[in-house]
């Protein structure tokens, strides 16, 4: 694992159990519709179980995969009727054509994405998905993207590539493993607080493994760009999509 995942994580994971936003609901239903009756999902850097608990309320099957034991720990005690392994999404320990979706949330991006683009399509039955998902804030709107700036300037900056820099739908047709890949957005807007926010910022994982005294300060200044918002008070709408890239395994895969 990259050593930032790998701290950052395991130090924010009680905070990320709180306050980090479910998937929107169409999203899930996008999963849902992809799965046959009976199917199993396979959901992978499952974290603290936030995608895999919305996946097994749907009414399907699912399997968390989660490397980092602080994370499965939460999974557990939230979800004890899910099996939930640790694993890499490199290195499944399952044998061959045994998923009809895998999901990912939030964590495609800290991937290998070659060697887990293999495992997938090698642990996939035929007919079966990937279905990689995001919560994406929107940046059009003002105060998000001077968050976002800010964090990014204050921090040695995010240790892995987002959908900003890379087109994930490239990247998969790159395995050569998948057909066309749909993407569908839908809106997710988080409901918040200033300590909400605040929060999030907190579980952010090149956040959680600076030194006491750099995230004390970085938090100090957003919640003082946040209170030069005057829209920003009491209960109010955190903008995000869920956006999915639904990638069909190829025949021959």
């Amino acid at each position: 694992m990259d050593p930032v995942a790998a701290g950052g994580f395991a130090a924010a994971s009680p905070t990320y159990a709180r306050i980090r936003p479910a998937y929107a609901r169409g999203a899930i239903g996008l999963v849902k519709e992809s799965c046959p009756r009976d199917g199993h999902v396979v959901d992978l850097a499952a974290g603290t179980g936030i995608l895999t608990g919305q996946v097994a309320r749907a009414g399907l099957r699912v399997t968390a995969v989660e490397p980092l034991p602080s994370m499965v720990d939460h999974l557990r005690r939230a979800l004890p009727a899910v099996p939930a392994v640790l694993a890499t999404a490199e290195s499944l320990p399952f044998t061959s054509a045994v998923a009809d979706v895998i999901t990912v949330g939030q964590g495609f991006h800290w991937f290998a994405a070659d060697a887990a683009l293999d495992e997938a399509a090698r642990i996939l039955r035929p007919g079966g998905f990937l279905a990689l998902m995001w919560n994406v804030r929107d940046e059009s709107v003002p105060w998000v993207a001077e968050l976002t700036q800010l964090v990014e300037s204050r921090t040695d900056g995010r240790p892995y590539s987002d959908h900003r820099e890379l087109d994930w739908v490239d990247v998969v047709a790159g395995s050569g493993h998948f057909g066309e890949v749909r993407t569908e957005s839908f809106a997710n807007p988080v409901a918040t607080t200033v300590t909400g926010v605040i929060d999030r910022v907190r579980s952010t994982s090149f956040v959680a493994v600076l030194d006491e005294n750099r995230r004390a300060a970085l938090l100090a200044d957003v919640a003082d760009l946040l209170a030069g918002h005057d829209e920003l008070r009491g209960t109010f709408e955190y903008p995000h999509d869920t956006v999915v890239h639904l990638c069909p395994l190829r025949a021959t895969a």
